[in-house]
């Protein structure tokens, strides 16, 4: 969503914050607009100034949640490509295990996919996967061109392993914290042993 208004940036950043409490405290499915809006402080009829629908709102969370500034060289220049794949993983798992209480929000959002006749949480999840294999693939490709991923012929297919591995690793903190507690469980000791199993010079 669009916001040009300093004062509505701020309201809209207020309602998201709410939604990601109640979502992450009931659910997707058992939130309601009723509860942000109560979360967030104001009447039920603003939430609808800014979203058509608890999905539409939904959407707009994922990308609040995962989106981050990318200030380094381009992908395709990165000198070191294998480094920023593994800090770019690490940077997934910070960001939501550093939402503490409300991270649980993440296994929420991707068990929510497809619920709805209107996906819109669900086209939100499917771009952020297919905007994070991209960037991941041309990193591959890189450090394929450096000499330093041999095995990395089909750099799509390694990518959607390394995509598959962090969110898997995540997920599996946040849905059994006993069994996360090793440095196996580590975002990047995964991603880095994936890597190596591509041949990657590590």
């Amino acid at each position: 969503m669009r916001i040009t208004s300093p004062k509505r940036e701020a309201r809209y950043r207020q309602l998201l914050q709410a939604a990601l409490q109640v979502f992450a405290r009931d659910g997707i499915d058992g939130a309601s607009v009723a509860d942000i809006a109560e979360a967030a402080g104001v009447a039920k009829g603003s939430v609808y100034l800014y979203f058509d629908s608890k999905e539409a709102l939904a959407g707009d969370l994922v990308r609040h949640l995962f989106v981050y500034p990318d200030e380094g060289a381009r992908l395709s220049e990165e000198p070191e490509p294998l480094e920023r794949i593994l800090e770019f993983c690490e940077m997934q798992e910070s960001k939501v295990l550093g939402l503490g209480d409300d991270s649980k929000i993440v296994l929420h959002m991707f068990g929510h996919v497809g619920k709805t006749t209107d996906d819109q949480l669900g086209r939100g999840i499917r771009q952020l996967m297919a905007e994070t294999r991209f960037a991941v693939q041309v990193l591959l490709r890189n450090a394929m061109s450096k000499g330093l991923v041999p095995g990395c012929d089909d750099c799509g297919g390694g990518a959607t392993i390394v995509v598959a591995t962090t969110y898997g690793t995540i997920h599996q903190k946040l849905a059994m914290p006993g069994l996360a507690t090793g440095g196996n469980s580590q975002v990047r000791h995964a991603v880095t042993t994936v890597l190596k199993g591509l041949g990657a010079r590590l």
